[in-house]
């Protein structure tokens, strides 16, 4: 089928035409042939040209061929096209016969007598009223199309300069070389290493291009006249360098898409709803807080984590630490999500209402994260543990993650006028800066205290320039995070999963493999002990071999270690560090290793010293062996080993009365001046004690010799 003003191309012969109007009695169709410059009406018939459709001969595109806005149109091309009208309108009106090519001249050369043109204007008007779709807008003045656009046209030289005398320089395709060699080589220097300006670059291309040595080997610029002009330069360089390019060259892909690029989309198109994705991210906190110990003491700025719903904005987990950014940091802001809210408020003195954490437990199918530690493998355990997806953005992208960087924002907000010791962000650049560390006041629980009040504040907030569906709308919802959140969980429920703390805390523990001995359950140099392990006897079952088991721990302190249950993966008990290892309490397994490290290290300086010692021993103690056994070799010549032996227990006698006189404490020869010169009444006088070993063997009884000789058996002596 065909109407008028469609479009069809053949495709034998080749042409493209306009239907003008059609005659089904007659059967006739009047076309214009659009790629003849000269062309008019030709009469057809129609149904041959509907069967040469019916057998795909040609193809029909149906209407105008595009849209013209004739109220942007300039007043001349308005002018232009009302001239053109008037001329043409009664032929226009005279259908069909101008159609017909007997009728059609004399029509026009009579119209052009009238209108006092000649024909060529009238056939003219009615070949672009026919062509463009037999509308008046087809007669609008085309002079856009006016001037030349044959590229490397050189335009007129303009008018001459009237602040200076010198000539115009007109550019050649030679000088627009230049310029687009400094281009790239100074100004969009790869990589995006460079700071060069455009004057810079141009300074450049003088030096090297447009420059003599004079007859001193001084380098001369040219003058004006005989070089492109900074103008000249910068509009080749916007000619043939979009600005996308030059901005990507210069500051590179990262920071155009992140700074520059175009924000056309929502965070919500790829969001399903409420629950589907969770943005999580750190950031220090702008205040600086005090020692709780000694409030004079100043600890410096905290780490803050956010856990954000991308879908409604509701702040749905936290944590304000000293711990730097890190996983065990990030642990405890994924924990915080099914963390007991009423002990939470409780703790810290904040009012609770259930409606203010409608999120409370509720685990995300995603959480999104830049490239630090939600990277690690630490994060595999929220996969593993959870069923949890963990989303990585590329590096320097945080407009993927806006939500949760705008939620630092907001928090901060909320802290200028109410918190003590806040300091902008943009003082830390100043050069000389406030001190605002010295009106520091608040300890960490105070902070927890007031972020949480701010977290609540937030919740319940209305966010005037969220896009809020109409239907929402409708039904009286408020864009409000809690409301938002309240309102589409129920259409979520089967997507959305609540896990309780302590199975979020095991989950995401590390794990790692603990060893069984008689001296306790040994792991990273720690000992430990649980009353499961007396109950089941494994420290003296350990005496029979090596035995591991598997448990999770918190990198961050020693004290204890989480065992699992071999038969049931749901339990757990908890093994307390033993006194063997109390000097390691409250420390890391990061410093136990540290001290661990410095104990080998030791190790190895103590067996030197020993090996030095050692030997010093051996050089004082061999050649006193050596001389003993020499002289002992000398005089026991002749005799044997049980001669030797014989008369022991006498010869052990004599030596004991010989050392015991060398060993006595005499009194000086020489008197002192205290010494008395007679002997005190009161003093007994001295008797000889005969000890048994000093008794003469002869005299005794056997009974004696039998006593004296278990005595010396007792004491050693054989």
């Amino acid at each position: 089928m065909l109407y008028r003003n469609d479009v069809f191309i053949e495709r034998s012969p080749e042409r493209k035409a306009r239907v003008l109007d059609a005659y089904p009695a007659r059967n006739e169709v009047v076309t214009f042939d659009l790629s003849e410059s000269n062309a008019l009406p030709v009469i057809e018939s129609l149904s041959d040209l509907l069967e040469r459709e019916r057998r795909g001969f040609l193809a029909v595109e149906k209407g105008l061929l595009a849209p013209i806005n004739e109220n942007r149109a300039s007043s001349k091309a308005q002018a232009r096209r009302d001239t053109a009208w008037a001329r043409i309108e009664p032929l226009i009106s005279a259908q069909p016969a101008i159609y017909a090519r007997e009728t059609r001249f004399s029509l026009v050369e009579e119209r052009a007598r009238e209108m006092k043109c000649s024909v060529v204007t009238i056939l003219k008007d009615l070949r672009r009223y026919w062509a463009g779709g037999q509308t008046k807008t087809a007669l609008l003045g085309k002079f856009h199309l006016c001037g030349y656009k044959a590229p490397g046209h050189l335009s007129s030289a303009g008018r001459k300069p009237h602040l200076s005398d010198y000539k115009i320089f007109r550019i050649k395709p030679t000088d627009e070389a230049n310029i687009r060699e400094t281009i790239e080589r100074v100004y969009l220097k790869a990589g995006g290493l460079t700071a060069a300006t455009v004057t810079d670059a141009y300074q450049r291309m003088l030096e090297q291009h447009y420059s003599y040595n004079d007859g001193n080997g001084t380098r001369t610029i040219n003058e004006l006249g005989d070089r492109p002009t900074l103008r000249q330069y910068t509009t080749v360089l916007h000619k043939h360098y979009p600005l996308e390019n030059i901005i990507r060259r210069r500051k590179g892909n990262s920071e155009f898409e992140r700074d520059y690029a175009p924000k056309t989309g929502s965070v919500k198109q790829d969001c399903l709803g409420v629950g589907h994705i969770y943005e999580i991210d750190a950031t220090i906190a702008d205040v600086f807080l005090v020692s709780s110990h000694d409030r004079s003491r100043i600890i410096g700025k905290p780490t803050l984590y956010l856990v954000i719903d991308r879908r409604s904005r509701l702040i749905v987990g936290f944590y304000v630490g000293l711990e730097a950014a890190s996983w065990p940091a990030a642990m405890h802001a994924i924990l915080s999500i099914s963390e007991d809210k009423a002990a939470l408020c409780a703790r810290n003195g904040v009012d609770y209402s259930a409606d203010d954490w409608p999120a409370d437990a509720v685990y995300p199918e995603m959480f999104l994260a830049d490239r630090g530690e939600m990277i690690s493998r630490d994060s595999s355990l929220v996969v593993n543990g959870l069923k949890i997806t963990v989303g990585n953005l590329p590096r320097q992208r945080p407009d993927y993650k806006p939500i949760v960087e705008c939620g630092f924002k907001l928090v901060h907000r909320e802290m200028v006028d109410s918190v003590p010791g806040y300091e902008p962000p943009d003082n830390v650049f100043k050069r000389q800066g406030k001190r605002f560390d010295k009106d520091a006041s608040l300890t960490l629980d105070e902070f927890v205290s007031i972020l949480i009040k701010i977290i609540i504040t937030h919740n319940r907030s209305p966010m005037p320039n969220y896009p809020l569906p109409v239907e929402s709308m409708s039904r009286g919802i408020r864009a409000i995070p809690c409301e938002i959140w309240d309102d589409e969980a129920p259409t979520r429920m089967g997507s959305l999963t609540r896990f309780a703390e302590d199975y979020v805390r095991f989950s995401l523990l590390p794990m790692g493999t603990a060893t069984i001995t008689r001296g306790g359950i040994s792991f990273n140099g720690c000992y430990y002990s649980t009353p499961e392990a007396f109950e089941n006897g494994w420290f003296v079952k350990s005496g029979k071999g090596i035995s591991s088991i598997d448990i999770s721990y918190d990198r961050r302190l020693v004290d204890a270690i989480y065992i699992h249950d071999a038969k049931d993966p749901t339990k757990f008990c908890i093994a307390r560090l033993l006194d063997k290892s109390s000097e390691y309490k409250g420390l890391s397994y990061a410093e136990v290793e540290a001290y661990e490290t410095m104990k080998r290290k030791l190790g190895h300086s103590y067996e030197q010293l020993e090996r030095q010692q050692r030997s010093n021993y051996h050089a004082h103690v061999d050649p006193i062996a050596k001389r003993a056994r020499t002289e002992t070799k000398i005089v026991s010549k002749g005799k044997s080993r049980s001669a030797r032996k014989a008369d022991i227990v006498v010869d052990r006698t004599e030596e004991r009365r010989i050392r015991r006189q060398e060993e006595a404490v005499m009194p000086s020869a020489h008197p002192s001046e205290n010494t008395f010169s007679g002997s005190p009444t009161n003093v007994l006088a001295t008797q000889t004690l005969t000890t048994p070993e000093q008794a003469p063997t002869e005299s005794m009884s056997l009974a004696e010799k039998l006593k004296m000789k278990r005595m010396e058996m007792q004491n050693g002596i054989s």
